[in-house]
């Protein structure tokens, strides 16, 4: 069923207010004939939806010159001035034409009684102007600064990655250059997995998601190169159940989460480190054993807080890591 517009709910409220003044004068005026009840019904209908309309047309008018959020006060004064005078000047005519014909006196006191009420539903209609379009002033601000926020998370995270690009093909060549001398097979099957893990990064770059699947396919070459530098110091177990791995996840987001391992931990033979990626519930969670390392360089510490950043605006769920009992865990919302 179509919901009916805000503008014609308001046409319908009048006219419903229309009506119910016919049925009171109808019941409580025995002078009233039926006559003269169903002209001012007319007449009720077309001073109220002209009434409303002209107050939306003045207030769509004084928004563009005087914007509420630049200049309240002579917006206030201008829009509630137009508005008293318009409704003055339609009252007077109506005392006018059908003055005479009415059941009551129009004494001066009556008079001025009607004309302080008119004031004050001037005032009455055009704040609700100005609270509606102060609310909806204050909705474009909280949306464009979330965009903003957004927008800026997006930027550190694209920052990092491109911090993390030559760090890793640094770190790639210098592997590759040696299994180059040792093992030339090896090292030809090591720069395939490494230009298809570029190929992913740039295939992906300007996406906000990508699917989990293609998140550890891509992660399956990334760990080749891992596990071919660092031998059996490095150890990776996936646990994640092949019915979880359509959700969404944002892209590279693995890489990131075990380039923080393994440039934070002390990796050898004696101290080798062991990386678990599992579920639990909506969110994927990378758990590694602690091994810290006293110094790490090229480390600003902004790594995790810019992806948490990103994901808390994609998906208003937080990013969340903790350590304890010699084990670092980051859980990370995957997106349906």
């Amino acid at each position: 069923m179509k919901r009916i517009p805000k503008r014609y709910q308001v046409h319908l409220v009048i006219l419903s207010m229309c009506v119910t003044g016919y049925f009171g004068r109808a019941i409580y005026f025995d002078k009233m004939t039926g006559q003269l009840n169903l002209i001012l019904l007319v007449v009720s209908i077309v001073v109220g939806l002209g009434t409303w309309e002209f107050f939306r047309f003045i207030n769509r008018i004084l928004s563009k010159r005087y914007p509420i959020q630049e200049a309240l006060i002579p917006r206030v004064i201008v829009q509630i001035g137009i508005g008293t005078l318009f409704v003055y000047i339609l009252r007077g005519l109506g005392i006018y034409l059908v003055g005479d014909y009415f059941p009551l006196e129009f004494n001066w006191a009556f008079r001025a009684a009607i004309f302080v009420i008119d004031f004050f539903f001037s005032a009455c209609l055009n704040a609700f102007f100005f609270i509606r379009e102060y609310i909806g002033v204050w909705k474009q601000s909280i949306a464009k600064n979330q965009r903003l926020e957004k927008e800026k998370a997006q930027v550190q995270f694209d920052n990092l990655k491109n911090q993390l690009n030559p760090h890793f093909l640094f770190n790639a060549l210098s592997s590759l250059d040696s299994l180059i001398k040792t093992d030339p097979e090896l090292a030809s099957r090591f720069l395939q997995n490494m230009s298809r893990v570029y190929r992913y990064v740039l295939k992906h770059k300007d996406k906000d998601l990508v699917s989990l699947n293609e998140e550890l396919e891509f992660i399956r070459e990334y760990l080749f190169l891992m596990e071919t530098r660092f031998g059996e110091a490095f150890e990776f177990r996936c646990e994640v159940p092949e019915d979880k791995k359509e959700k969404g996840i944002v892209p590279v987001t693995l890489q990131i989460l075990l380039e923080n391992a393994l440039k934070h931990n002390v990796i050898n033979t004696q101290k080798p480190l062991k990386v678990c990626l599992r579920l639990e519930g909506d969110f994927l969670v990378m758990s590694n054993n602690l091994q810290k390392k006293r110094r790490v360089d090229g480390s600003n510490g902004l790594g995790l807080e810019n992806l948490k950043k990103l994901y808390h605006y994609l998906v208003y769920k937080e990013v969340s890591w903790e350590e304890d009992e010699g084990e670092f865990r980051i859980r990370i919302p995957l997106i349906d």
